[in-house]
């Protein structure tokens, strides 16, 4: 007996036979052909092919007639197959008396299905209607893969069968086109040539099936090209053709091979990939796939539409153009060099300039000396002759001293060294903007600060008793003055000293990490710190400015920053260009451990991603490795298919020194170690937020040369993270962070407890508390017994452009993890509806503020007036509140970037509203209604009950509502519902339904059509 859903398969794919004219021979022989394919029945299989021996090319009416033969015969002796409700008895009654009609005929064309010689059926007449020309390539092979299925048949059937099987085990395989997949309903549902565009094949309803018969095919692709692939290494090899049992064996677990990523171990039962497919190609509900079967489908897909004709041109213009725009790259790369060589070169020659000049002054200085001491002893020249002395007349004062002006070094004898140091000294006076810079080590600037102090007091003293001196009036105005300036520089100087260390300390410290990241943000910030704490200033003796080392040292490495940040604005261009004509993502480098940093560029522009191999030991970790999330046993880090070592090195040689260095060598592209033959998964780890990067830096070794290019990398990625945001030098939501500039409220901050400028973990009942007032009565509801928001759940609402798009919204999901006093500034404040209008001259106040941790990585600061309402739209997101709507949400306004609008250019702003949605609806029910009221005899819908006038009326009159839409289109799917006369009832067909028999009958919905098996196949 032949099982039920097969018999019906072969059935319905002969049914098209039937409509079929004998001149369109193509779907004929496509039927049976699909027909043949599906059956196990080798008595039908048989006849079909008995019937196919008297093909003829321009006309099948003998084919036809042999196919309606034998489906009258099946309809007659199995009439349960059409859905009727019949005994077990009357069946076996029918087909006796159907086989015994047949008997006769059929005992003339009964033969064993074996005996067929495939090589005289002519199945491959070319038709213009067939399928492409990859089907028919492996068509060559069909008959043969059908025919080795396991059949139920008689003791010499089986017997054969088991020789066949035998046989498989050493017969070499001919050719590597695998089996074609059984057909299934969307199969013999589908034209059988390829549909012409447009085409309505795909559409609301029909793509789940669709997508199922797409992926199979795919699969099947994929299987050829495993099996030429095996056949050209084993080829290369000079390895023996594997048997067609090995072949059966290896296309068996085809999708663990070509889909590794999703597919569970070669020993699981659980096949994601064909499952899947054969769930959607039997017509079963998509939504009843698991969520990696989903994946796995979508995964075909994605891999299909890569091969594709398109993409792969694409491919080859992407990487045209990401040449040229790396050629523009690396020409912008080469003037930028060339720019820093050409400033360096002014430089040096500047530098040797100096160093002239310096000589020549000290020359003259020196002569000047010694005809200043020469005149005291001779007394040859006067005091004015002496004083009026000009430096020409000093270098042509005799012959002597002009001939060693003339000795002197000139610009270019002076050594590398020399000029190197003065390069350096001009570098880091341009750096400070001054023309003398004084360098000094901290003990030097305090003992200067005690020098000064001293100077001051000695000063003050040299006035004497200043009690008397005020007492007695003797001092005049300008001495009063004098005295109280020095007093009052006395008092700051002595603040200064006490104060000072503690700044200059952090300043110091902040120095240190400023220069160790190495971007303009942090060094900018470190050397104002610095400048706070008194570590530059005014040279009063030179005119210059004097500064601490460090100091120097971070104002050099500012500069080199800015250079950088200036190369990566001018080459921001021509890097989005390089970008957008993506082949992969390059890796920004890797570290001393073979780790991995990766930065995607349609990733948030603060997270850099990191993946490293797993480290392999066998057995169970050591107690101190136990947290290590890298120490991985060799099993569970594989994926897919083990590679077939026989491949690769025969069975003979896999045992010597030179097979096994071989294969070592050759899974090294899995893993460093050469341990698996799979494919190896990989740790990935998430740098999230500019803070961690910066560490990331710092932990970098720059005498390494890999890690110090990834330094470099890192740095350029930071600067190139900070253009990219807009508004990264501005505080969030109005709240000034720590580590944010130390003027404007810098006193306020230190007016508040130290323990109030860091986040806590509890203590925030009493200000979240006073917050819950504010709400209505259903949210406050909600939060009620919610004392704290540590550790609640919390959904944040932004409209990330609110002049462009004010009605787009984005909602952040991320969890309270700690709260502050902070300061919030005058501007926030302003906006704040309880505060009065005069609160911009009011000083800054402490308010409360939470510290919200993202589910994507990072932290915001958010204040009392988004906590609460955040705490209440994450409770009702979370349990689908009733009537909680999120009408701004970004899906709702998604675009397609890669597609256009269908319509109209000025339609396409307002193609999601529901005005453009009921004017389809209009246009779709006139163009439906024509064909429609013409077939039928009760017209309750245009008729004279005026329903359709109505429904026209009210769609053209509130047609911009969501609620008269929705209602529209349910009232016009209920109209089309009767026009069209419904489906049947609920239950038995009425030819079902014996004569005399009461029913009570009820329509059944549209979802219980579909999902019911009968009405299914009517539709």
């Amino acid at each position: 007996e032949e099982d039920m859903d097969i018999t019906t398969r072969w059935l319905l794919a002969l049914e098209d036979v039937r409509t079929r004219k004998p001149d369109n021979t193509g779907p004929i022989k496509s039927a049976v052909r699909n027909a043949i394919a599906v059956t196990t029945n080798q008595y039908v299989k048989s006849y079909l092919k008995k019937a196919m021996r008297k093909w003829n090319r321009k006309s099948a009416g003998l084919v036809k007639r042999a196919v309606v033969w034998l489906v009258d015969r099946i309809r007659e002796a199995r009439p349960d197959v059409w859905g009727r409700s019949v005994s077990a008895q009357e069946i076996a009654e029918q087909k006796k008396i159907v086989a015994t009609e047949a008997a006769i005929e059929m005992d003339r064309i009964v033969e064993d299905a074996d005996e067929v010689n495939d090589a005289d059926l002519n199945l491959e007449v070319e038709s213009d209607e067939e399928s492409d020309f990859d089907e028919d390539e492996g068509s060559d092979n069909e008959d043969e893969y059908a025919d080795q299925v396991d059949n139920q048949g008689s003791p010499s059937k089986q017997a054969c069968t088991m020789t066949t099987k035998d046989n498989d085990g050493i017969t070499p395989v001919t050719t590597f086109v695998p089996a074609k997949p059984v057909p299934s309903i969307v199969d013999l549902l589908l034209p059988p040539g390829k549909p012409t565009l447009p085409s309505d094949l795909v559409h609301a309803l029909t793509w789940p099936p669709v997508i199922g018969a797409t992926s199979c095919r795919v699969l099947h692709w994929y299987k050829r090209r495993r099996n030429e692939v095996d056949d050209s290494i084993r080829e290369f090899r000079e390895l023996k053709p594997m048997s067609i049992a090995e072949r059966r064996a290896r296309e068996s677990i085809a999708s663990f091979r070509v889909l590794s990523e999703c597919a569970n171990p070669v020993d699981s039962n659980t096949d994601h990939v064909e499952s899947a497919i054969t769930h959607l190609c039997d017509g079963k509900d998509y939504l009843e796939l698991t969520a990696v079967q989903r994946l796995c489908i979508l995964r075909i897909l994605i891999e299909a539409a890569y091969d594709t004709y398109h993409v792969q041109q694409s491919i080859e213009d992407n990487f045209k153009a990401r040449m040229n725009a790396i050629k523009a790259l690396d020409a912008e790369e080469r003037r930028a060099k060339k720019e820093a060589r050409e400033e360096l070169a002014a430089i040096e020659a500047a530098a040797r300039e100096r160093l002239a000049r310096e000589a020549k002054e000290t020359f003259v200085q020196k002569k000047r000396q010694e005809i200043i001491q020469n005149n005291e002893e001779t007394g040859d020249y006067s005091s004015e002759f002496l004083e009026n002395l000009q430096d020409d007349d000093v270098i042509d004062f005799d012959e002597d001293t002009k001939a060693e002006y003339e000795a002197l070094p000139t610009a270019d004898s002076f050594n590398k060294s020399e000029v190197n140091t003065v390069v350096a000294k001009i570098q880091e006076e341009t750096a400070f903007g001054t023309s003398i810079l004084v360098v000094l080590t901290l003990r030097e600037i305090e003992q200067r600060e005690e020098k000064h102090l001293k100077s001051l007091q000695d000063k003050l003293e040299s006035f004497g008793d200043l009690e008397s001196l005020y007492q007695t009036h003797s001092a005049d105005r300008e001495t009063s003055a004098m005295v109280d300036k020095l007093l009052k520089e006395i008092a700051t100087c002595i603040d200064l000293k006490q104060s000072l260390p503690q700044l200059r300390s952090d300043a110091i410290d902040a120095l240190n990490d400023a220069i160790d990241d190495g971007t303009v943000k942090a060094l900018r910030t470190a050397i104002k710190t610095a400048k706070v704490a008194k570590l530059s200033g005014d040279d009063v003796e030179t005119g210059g400015i004097w500064s601490l080392d460090l100091l120097r040292d971070a104002a050099l490495e500012l500069k080199n920053a800015e250079s950088r940040k200036r190369v990566t604005e001018a080459q921001k261009d021509l890097v989005a260009k390089r970008n957008k004509c993506f082949i992969r993502t390059d890796p920004l480098g890797r570290d001393r451990y073979q780790t991995c940093f990766i930065h995607f560029d349609y990733d948030k522009s603060s997270r850099v991603w990191a993946e490293r191999d797993y480290i392999l030991r066998n057995g169970t970790p050591d107690k101190n490795e136990g947290a290590a999330v890298l120490f991985k046993t060799p099993e569970s880090v594989s994926m897919g298919a083990r590679d077939r070592d026989e491949d690769f090195v025969s069975s003979e040689d896999r045992d010597k020194p030179y097979g096994n260095s071989f294969l070592s060598f050759s899974r090294q592209e899995y893993h460093h170690t050469s341990e698996l033959g799979t494919l190896a998964m990989h740790h990935w780890s998430c740098y999230t937020t500019d803070r961690s990067i910066r560490v990331l830096i710092k932990n970098l070794n720059s005498t390494n040369e890999k890690e110090n290019a990834l330094k470099e990398v890192l740095k350029e990625t930071l600067e190139a993270m900070a253009l990219a945001s807009v508004s990264s030098d501005a505080p969030q939501n109005g709240v000034l962070l720590n580590g944010g500039s130390a003027e404007g409220f810098g006193q306020d901050k230190k007016s508040l407890p130290q323990e109030e400028t860091k986040f806590r973990t509890s203590g925030d009942s009493d200000a979240f508390s006073g917050l819950k007032g504010n709400l209505s009565e259903d949210d406050a509801a909600l939060m009620k017994g919610v004392t704290s928001a540590i550790g609640r759940r919390i959904r944040l609402r932004r409209i990330p452009n609110p002049e462009r798009a004010p009605d787009v919204a984005q909602y952040i999901m991320g969890t309270i993890t700690g709260w502050k006093t902070g300061i919030l500034s005058n501007e926030e404040a302003v906006n704040k509806e309880e505060i009065d209008d005069d609160v911009s001259h009011r000083s800054p106040t402490p308010v409360p503020i939470w510290r919200m941790a993202l589910d994507d990585g990072g932290e915001l600061h958010i204040t009392d007036n988004e906590i609460v309402e955040g705490l209440v739209r994450a409770t009702k997101w979370t349990n689908q509140h009733p009537g909680y709507i999120e009408r701004d949400a970004p899906f709702l306004s998604y675009r397609n970037n890669l597609g256009r609008f269908c319509g109209r250019q000025v339609d396409a702003p307002s193609s999601l509203t529901p005005l453009a949605f009921a004017r389809q609806m209009l246009k779709k029910e006139q163009d439906l209604y024509m064909h429609l009221k013409s077939r039928t005899l009760e017209n309750n819908w245009g008729g004279k009950c005026g329903s359709r006038n109505a429904w026209v009326a009210s769609l053209k009159e509130y047609g911009h509502t969501f609620e008269a839409v929705r209602d529209g289109l349910l009232t016009l799917e209920n109209a089309f519902f009767d026009l069209t006369g419904g489906f049947g009832t609920n239950g038995s067909s009425s030819h079902d339904v014996e004569a005399g028999e009461q029913t009570t009958e009820s329509k059944l919905s549209g979802k219980d059509l579909l999902y019911h098996e009968v009405s299914r196949f009517d539709i």
